[in-house]
């Protein structure tokens, strides 16, 4: 996508939680996040952000950080391939994006997981096995941008041994557990509500009631 198709995608995924129930207009206004904070963030970290990751990081102040939607209890991969599979609502914890200070919370998970990886004490890595991991919330663990692929991974916080975890390559290089392709499809899936749609109609055959998408969103 250009930046413009990104500003619009992301725009539209914030619109999206509106129209499906899970937030209200006032949940969120526009940011005055620019990019050259962020170039700074880069910089300090030695890293390089996906461009639909800085788009989304300088749209939108907002508060929240627990939301919650509907995912493929087989796994994304299942859905992906086309084959039917139940669906039931999954909670993520993301950074939040207040108007004081929006960058701090993305700051200090920064800071926070390079030192936990790092300490000896702890998992024990060194820098350049984590350079490519920015962690950006929570899924069963850490959730991160793998900057080698894009893809979302994440880590268990008590797991230590990430050798024996299985979270390491070959070369020593933490990679965690694959959850999602990219920030675009966790947009697509937690804000745009890509399978509301099958979920519902999966609890309707159960009869069960239809789910309060107030409730998807907290702070």
């Amino acid at each position: 996508m250009t930046r413009e198709e990104e500003s619009r995608f992301v725009d539209g995924a914030f619109q999206a939680l509106v129209q499906r129930g899970a937030a209200k207009p006032h949940m969120f206004e526009p940011s005055a996040v620019t990019d050259a904070e962020i170039d700074a963030f880069e910089q300090r970290f030695g890293v390089k952000l996906p461009t639909l990751f800085r788009t989304y990081l300088c749209a939108y102040y907002y508060a929240f950080s627990v939301i919650c939607a509907p995912i493929p209890l087989d796994g994304m991969e299942t859905a992906r391939a086309g084959m039917d599979c139940e669906k039931g609502l999954w909670w993520i914890e993301l950074l939040s994006l207040p108007k004081e200070n929006p960058l701090k919370d993305l700051y200090g998970l920064m800071e926070s997981f390079r030192e936990v990886c790092t300490n000896k004490d702890l998992v024990g890595l060194d820098l350049e096995s984590i350079k490519d991991l920015v962690p950006i919330g929570e899924w069963d663990g850490i959730l991160c941008i793998d900057l080698s692929d894009g893809t979302l991974c994440s880590f268990a916080q008590t797991e230590f041994d990430w050798k024996k975890a299985g979270y390491l390559d070959e070369h020593g290089i933490a990679h965690g557990i694959k959850r999602l392709n990219g920030f675009q499809e966790l947009l697509e899936v937690y804000f745009y509500g890509t399978y509301d749609a099958a979920y519902e109609e999966q609890i309707m055959k159960n009869q069960e009631e239809k789910p309060d998408y107030s409730a998807y969103i907290q702070r």
